[in-house]
């Protein structure tokens, strides 16, 4: 199958049906991988802390520092949680996070070295661009050195969130605090780097363009042309 240029998904996106994309998606699928084998991982969200100091428009989760309910876990919550994960035979954690106004690097790499010693069979998947990206700004850090001493405690990869949609006008309205488009491409372009891995997400259904949905799924794919990432 030829790949698609941004007219041709943007016509997909406006005129093709659900049922036809899922066909042309499995199409593909069987292109790249002619098993016909499905594989899936069973983890955990685990949300370390809910404060943060982004206030995002569309986020309902947040709180901040001296706020009612406003939390970090302990290392023995975080602990409970990975047990109970355990138990149904899952093997990776999904480890994320408000952006915490004080948490510096210190307390990521115990947090990582703690869980990487205690379950060494638990894959860490964790921490978004958005809260690399003040790390390092508290820490005095830049992103290749942040990430490589997460790295080096136990972080295998790092999911997409605060991609939302990879378009500063959008950004400036919907999280105008969070790091602009390039800065978080070049959070995942840095891990890559260092050859971990990562994920991208895309938040829509705001005030974005049909054609801004194309341009953030190109950037994406950009990026992942570029380092295989």
């Amino acid at each position: 199958m030829q790949r698609l240029s941004n007219k041709e998904a943007l016509d997909l996106i406006q005129n093709a049906s659900l049922l036809e994309l899922g066909q042309m998606a499995s199409e593909r699928k069987l292109e790249l991988h002619p098993k016909k084998v499905t594989t899936f991982v069973i983890d955990r969200n685990i949300n370390y802390t809910n404060i943060c100091w982004v206030d995002c428009k569309f986020c309902a989760f947040y709180k901040h520092l001296n706020d009612d309910g406003a939390y970090i876990l302990t290392f023995e919550e975080i602990d409970k949680k990975i047990d109970e994960l355990l138990e149904i035979g899952g093997t990776q954690i999904l480890f994320q996070g408000g952006v915490h106004p004080q948490l510096k690097i210190e307390f990521y790499e115990d947090l990582l070295e703690h869980i990487s010693t205690k379950y060494p069979t638990i894959n860490i998947h964790g921490f978004s661009s958005i809260e690399i990206d003040f790390i390092a700004k508290i820490s005095k850090l830049t992103y290749i050195e942040v990430l490589t001493k997460l790295k080096a405690k136990g972080l295998a990869s790092i999911p997409g969130a605060g991609a939302e949609i990879l378009n500063d006008e959008v950004r400036d309205i919907i999280a105008p605090k969070k790091m602009d488009a390039n800065d978080w491409l070049e959070v995942h372009r840095t891990a890559h780097s260092l050859d971990i891995k990562s994920t991208a997400t895309m938040m829509f259904g705001t005030i974005e363009t049909d054609e801004q949905i194309i341009s953030h799924w190109d950037k994406i794919r950009q990026l992942q042309d570029e380092t295989g990432g």
